[in-house]
């Protein structure tokens, strides 16, 4: 007798219908698993068999064939460990409920099988439940811990179960486990920077003007400047205090975490990501890739912040592939093993030190390096890549007071205006002030003034077109109708050329 259950696998970041097909005939006793599945698969034999016979299940005399369709996609994972359990249920010609089959509801079965007849987590569950939603399944049954995460895709019915017998039960009762509900963290990220945040850089305002546009704009930004000089701090604040992510952005950021396993609660993510990683990255890791064709971190870092510490420590290879995804806002991955397509919107955030000792133009320690150890230092970040950033920001001493006095709270008023940031510490009404100011249009002053100032600094097409959508958020953040030359000559003084980078080998 054939049999067909509904499930489902993960292709990259997307879901895939799968349906497992179980047949049961005469002959010596066996079972056979086909349809390209990958050494994690096959060994979903040895699992589903040791769970039924531990739930309590006598298993069929004869030959068991099970088919995985389509059977020209490679299948990995073990979410079908649940689905060809019930398939062999299913199969058995004992009278048993057939509402695994039949009915209007058809169910989709994903989740793991331990030894045992626990059914665990399975990595990409939302991204598989989100592609049957959209082909019609409206009823899903998976692990207990994940029912908060299925129950994200609207207009799905889930059925959370902690193990096999639960799931045994329900098929033929219709009676649904109890499952404990935990309650959802709803504590968002707020959206404006409080005081305390900032005031560790208030001796530098040069670097909180750039924090200020950065924030707002969402520009990509590189700090250079000696060791302990607010470049870390500024980044893990630029990280926290994003714009909140509306739904649909929400549930794609999401959908992405959960095909990377590393969805923190089940839950949907409110706070928009920030990923940091270490500097002996490979190409595989930051762009995506490998056997399975996985997302990197630019793709993990969608809607969020990548934040690349010590950048001309990364092999220049490495941060050379972030030219694609800077400029298409996502990556295209050709391998031998498949195609796909990942979203990769970030926004990326840099720091470095101005050379290998690291107190070059410090007043702290002089620097130790030669003028050709300084050349070749730098000369690891490529143009093209420094070409795609829209701030540069050379950090210098900190000179504010790094012991207070006493331990009690300062209290300051509120920055009525973006510039009283620099002189009071105190973060203004950002997000409030950015969604009142309409878009700035470009002045006729701004756009000669650029015209004629273009070839003298050497900037290319991209360069001009960073310093306006700088100038852009600047002229906003004064509530402005229009760009004027001042805000183009603000954005210019964050451009490479005018910081003179290249002068410091």
């Amino acid at each position: 007798m054939v049999t067909k259950i509904k499930s489902g696998a993960l292709a990259g970041i997307d879901g895939l219908a799968v349906t497992v097909e179980v047949d049961i005939c005469r002959g010596l006793p066996g079972f056979h698993l086909v349809g390209l599945p990958n050494a994690e698969v096959r060994e979903s034999r040895q699992r589903v068999l040791a769970a039924l016979r531990n739930s309590g299940v006598s298993l069929p005399p004869g030959k068991i064939t099970v088919n995985l369709a389509p059977a020209g996609v490679r299948k990995q994972g073990a979410s079908f460990d649940l689905a060809i359990a019930m398939g062999v249920m299913a199969a058995r010609s004992d009278g048993m409920s057939r509402r695994c089959v039949t009915g209007a509801e058809i169910p989709l079965f994903l989740g793991e099988l331990s030894l045992f007849g626990q059914l665990r987590p399975v990595r990409g569950l939302l991204a598989m439940v989100l592609a049957a939603a959209e082909k019609g399944d409206r009823l899903v049954v998976v692990p207990a811990q994940q029912a908060r995460e299925a129950s994200l895709a609207k207009g799905v019915r889930v059925v959370g179960a902690k193990n096999l017998a639960d799931v045994i039960h329900w098929w033929r009762t219709g009676e649904e486990p109890q499952l404990e509900l935990v309650a959802e963290n709803r504590n968002r990220q707020p959206t404006d920077l409080t005081e305390g945040q900032l005031l560790g850089l208030e001796g530098q305002p040069s670097l909180l003007k750039a924090a200020v546009v950065a924030v707002a704009g969402r520009h990509n930004i590189l700090m250079v400047g000696p060791p302990g000089t607010g470049k870390t701090r500024l980044a893990r604040i630029l990280g926290a205090f994003q714009s909140p992510m509306g739904p649909t952005e929400a549930m794609e950021v999401t959908r992405i975490h959960s095909a990377a396993g590393i969805l923190p609660d089940g839950g949907l993510m409110n706070k928009r990501p920030f990923r940091a990683p270490h500097h002996t990255l490979t190409r595989a890791g930051l762009i995506g890739g490998g056997n399975s064709l996985r997302p990197g971190e630019v793709t993990l870092a969608h809607g969020g912040v990548l934040y690349l510490d010590e950048l001309s420590e990364f092999q220049p290879a490495v941060l050379d592939v972030l030219r694609e995804p800077l400029e298409e806002k996502s990556i295209t991955l050709d391998r031998g093993s498949g195609h796909r397509v990942y979203p990769a919107n970030f926004q990326l955030v840099t720091s470095m030190n101005p050379c290998r000792c690291g107190f070059l133009g410090s007043d702290i320690k002089p620097c130790r390096c030669s003028s050709a150890e300084r050349r070749r230092y730098l000369s690891r970040l490529s143009g093209p890549l420094l070409d795609r950033i829209d701030l540069f920001v050379q950090v210098g001493t900190w000179n504010g007071e790094f012991l207070a006095e006493d331990d009690g709270p300062v209290v300051r008023a509120p920055a009525k205006d973006w510039r009283q940031l620099t002189t009071t510490g105190c973060w203004p009404d950002l997000s409030r002030r950015w969604s009142e100011t309409p878009e700035p249009k470009l002045s006729i002053s701004a756009k000669r003034y650029l015209n004629a100032i273009r070839r003298p600094l050497g900037l290319s097409l991209r360069a001009v077109h960073s310093c306006l959508m700088v100038a852009s958020t600047i002229a906003r953040l004064d509530r402005s109708i229009a760009v004027q030359k001042s805000h183009v000559l603000e954005a210019l003084e964050f451009r490479l050329d005018n910081l003179a980078l290249e002068a410091l080998a």
